[in-house]
């Protein structure tokens, strides 16, 4: 199906804010740029929307998101994705280990696993998604 020209106005919205696109908001994209927006900007607040007035700064913000995409045995750009946001926003490299580790408690063992071999993809500048790794 080809991108209207609507669609692609909304991908280039996201690839400003997160830096890259995923297969998921091109599908969107393709299937109707209203669902895009909406999507977009739903996860644009959620994620980056300003701190002032909100509960969690953007580091902790990362940290959480750092966690569930562990937990739930995300895709490998999830987890690269929140780990660099949230050494980029001021989190540790350690503190981004152990907000994985933490998944392993509900989510088991496997999940920590598959957090670190991503991780040591991405520290050998083998991930997926491109952005500066931390040290």
């Amino acid at each position: 199906m080809p991108l209207t020209p609507e669609g692609q106005a909304e991908l280039d919205k996201i690839r400003e804010v997160r830096g890259y696109t995923l297969p998921l908001h091109e599908m969107l994209a393709e299937l109707g740029p209203e669902f895009l927006k909406r999507y977009g900007n739903l996860a644009s607040y959620t994620l980056f929307g300003e701190p002032d007035g909100r509960p969690m700064d953007l580091k902790t913000r990362f940290l959480v998101l750092v966690g569930v995409t562990t937990a739930v045995k995300g895709d490998r750009e999830g987890m690269e994705w929140a780990a660099a946001r949230a050494v980029q926003n001021g989190a540790t490299w350690d503190e981004v280990v152990e907000a994985a580790f933490m998944a392993a408690l509900p989510a088991g063992i496997p999940a920590f696993e598959n957090f670190c071999r991503v991780m040591r993809d991405m520290r050998e500048g083998k991930g997926w998604v491109d952005q500066k790794v931390p040290d």
